[in-house]
């Protein structure tokens, strides 16, 4: 079992070039991606998202991958002169306007874009390809096992929650019998209050017990819950995403407890079916965040 939040962090590094690539992972109903390159290497994207792919099913992931070329900086970053005079003169212009100081420095200038430019041409695509291949697979290993640990947790948290969950569907099973019987002595007495001296059609009486028996009976209910908890169980021991597979359930968990709450409306066993849908609310919100 995988969360969906996690985080990586990974670099590679050969010849100059060094690429260092960050993963953020949170929630997400699909696979959501994020990818900021710089501009040198938007033509990487589509190699990027496509390896991500291959390794993550869910979540939304912020991607953010750096480099550094060493013999760029030393042969290829040229100043476009054309654009400082361009900037010094649109300075000037506005000091001399509105009366302010023009404190333009070389810092300012640094700063502004299209001011220090790098020769793209000098890109080795290969080697650039592969350093973010790696960079990007132990980025992905670390948020992978991130995200494996707080599974770990999850899962645990979800398998107590079902057993809780199957302890308190005992309890209330337990009463279903004596419902039954706690109807027929209160519609035993209310009847002989109402008729007073007169005797009781038991037949008649007998046949109301039978239609309330059939009303609040939760056999069902309680089959198909206990069925849900043994598949949710099954399905958590499995490999691969299965957050979706998982939330699938636990509405059909919900469901079956809204069933059984309705029909199970006596205040001696409200505090169990609370306690049941409870848990349930819990379990769901847990499983927003597995893979």
């Amino acid at each position: 079992m995988f969360s969906m939040t996690g985080y990586g962090k990974g670099e590679a590094e050969q010849d100059n070039l060094k690429i260092a690539v960050e993963i953020k992972s949170v929630n997400h109903r699909f696979l959501d991606l994020g990818i900021k390159l710089p501009r040198l290497l938007l033509s990487f994207e589509d190699s990027v998202r496509n390896h991500i792919k291959s390794r993550i099913a869910r979540g939304h992931l912020d991607i953010f991958v750096n480099y550094k070329n060493t013999l760029c900086e030393q042969e290829n970053i040229t100043c476009n002169d054309t654009l400082v005079e361009r900037y010094l003169q649109i300075a000037q212009n506005i000091s001399q306007k509105y009366n302010i100081e023009n404190n333009i420095n070389v810092s300012n200038l640094f700063d502004m874009k299209g001011v220090i430019e790098e020769d793209e041409t000098t890109i080795d695509v290969d080697l650039t390809q592969k350093l973010i291949i790696q960079a990007l697979d132990i980025a992905l290993d670390n948020l992978i096992a991130m995200r494996a640990t707080e599974g770990k947790k999850i899962e645990e948290n979800l398998l107590a929650k079902l057993d809780i969950l199957t302890e308190v569907v005992g309890k209330i099973e337990e009463y279903a019998p004596i419902q039954v019987e706690t109807y027929r002595e209160k519609l035993r007495s209310r009847v002989q209050d109402a008729l007073g001296d007169f005797q009781i059609d038991e037949n008649k009486l007998m046949n109301e017990i039978v239609f309330y028996a059939d009303k609040v009976a939760t056999d069902e209910e309680f089959t198909r819950l206990k069925a849900h908890i043994a598949h949710f169980k099954e399905i958590a021991k499995t490999a691969g995403a299965i957050g979706r597979s998982l939330d699938f359930i636990t509405q059909e968990m919900n469901r079956e407890s809204n069933t059984i709450g309705s029909k199970c409306s006596d205040l001696s066993v409200s505090n169990y079916v609370l306690t049941l849908k409870t848990e349930i609310e819990k379990i769901r919100e847990q499983v927003q965040n597995i893979e």
